[in-house]
């Protein structure tokens, strides 16, 4: 693993999250719903953060119980820390499973931890070995300069996403901005908007 490569694990994850939560909003007839979670991109940050985790602990496993086990501990463990993180930082909840079966404070479930190890088999014995043997085989130059110019369009989506958000929050506080860039914030990225890009997301 090396920054290059974790950049493009962190966007197949990212595009991957994204395409499931749309198929199955889809599946349970909302119709057609954003679930990126961010502006620029289609990359999940929750897909996308747990895909390097899942790598990163398991990508030397070579026992399948093993990367089970690890992989729903660690997923329920992700899912668990982004909610709360999220709930301090922003006061808004993006998921709660409260009324979910086998539910852990409503942050994640003893269910959705076994989907997370299901996701981890997947990924380290039929998604990443052959992926990073196709990262390997292609001209490493360009590959890097894609990832850096890739690092940073996720980092500016990160950093303009999360203004969105402390604005979006700040205005349900009838908080007034105090600078010229809040202002500006307030302008583009209006509660219709925000509302529309991040449906899910409760005060």
């Amino acid at each position: 693993m090396d920054f290059y490569k974790a950049v493009y694990i962190y966007m197949l994850g990212g595009l991957v999250g994204t395409i499931w939560e749309t198929l199955l909003n889809f599946a349970r007839g909302r119709g057609f719903v954003y679930c990126n979670g961010s502006i620029l991109t289609p990359f999940n940050f929750v897909y996308g953060v747990g895909a390097l985790v899942i790598i990163l602990c398991l990508g030397t496993q070579t026992k399948a119980w093993q990367v089970y086990l690890i992989g729903a501990a660690g997923g329920g463990a992700v899912e668990y820390i982004l909610s709360f993180l999220e709930e301090k930082i922003l006061g808004t909840r993006s998921w709660n499973y409260s009324n979910k079966l086998l539910n852990i404070n409503g942050r994640t479930t003893i269910i959705y931890m076994a989907f997370w190890g299901l996701l981890c088999l997947g990924v380290i014995f039929v998604i990443y070995n052959p992926l990073i043997s196709w990262l390997n085989s292609l001209p490493p130059k360009p590959m890097q300069l894609i990832a850096i110019v890739m690092a940073v369009i996720i980092a500016l989506d990160f950093i303009i996403t999360m203004g969105a958000l402390i604005r979006y929050t700040g205005r349900f506080a009838d908080k007034q901005a105090i600078t010229a860039v809040g202002s500006l914030i307030d302008k583009i990225f209006s509660d219709t908007f925000m509302q529309k890009r991040f449906p899910a997301m409760k005060f």
